[in-house]
Order: structure tokens, then C-alpha cells, then sequence
């Protein structure tokens, strides 16, 4: 607890806020949340995100997001050397 807080006082909760709507606060679990406990990259955090949303917000626009962020994966991949099949792990930091 700050110096600034009172024992009376709850911690600031940022998931319990959302700019522009409540497409996301009100699924069981917010992408955020997925996204970080699952340590995804720009990419992969954006098709989630864009995949929880898109019946709520910006429909096909959105399903059409998720195929770009896809393929910017699909071609980092390729140029990382993966396979067309097969586990392509993340490299190492």
C-alpha cells in the first residue's frame, strides 16, 4: 500500500475499467489477462483480443484484422526457417 492510501481505500484495479465499451469486461476472462498469463507477442495478443470482440464491436472488420495479424506471423515464421507443419517455438530472448 502507497503512503498516499488509506486502509479504507481498494487498490486501483485497471481491469475494472474500460475505455470505449464493456465488450471486454464483460467476458469471464478479459484478453489482457489471457494474453499476458500466456506470455503472447504483439501479434498473437492482437488476434485474441480482435477474436473476443468481434461479435461485439467491428464485426467482419475485425475477423479481417485477425487474418492480417495472422499473417504477419505466417511470414515471421517462414523467415524465422519453421515448417509448414510442425511446433514452431518462440526463439530464445
Amino acid at each position: 500500500m502507497s503512503s498516499s492510501q488509506t486502509q479504507s481505500e481498494p487498490e486501483f484495479n485497471p481491469l475494472n475499467v474500460q475505455v470505449g465499451g464493456d465488450h471486454y469486461k464483460k467476458r469471464g476472462i478479459q484478453p489482457i489477462e489471457f494474453i499476458q498469463a500466456n506470455d503472447l507477442g504483439f501479434e498473437e495478443g492482437s488476434i485474441v483480443k480482435y477474436i473476443t470482440r468481434w461479435r461485439d464491436k467491428d464485426g467482419v472488420k475485425d475477423l479481417n484484422k485477425i487474418i492480417h495479424y495472422a499473417q504477419f506471423l505466417i511470414a515471421k515464421a517462414k523467415r524465422e526457417g519453421h515448417a509448414d507443419t510442425g511446433p514452431c517455438p518462440k526463439p530464445q530472448q
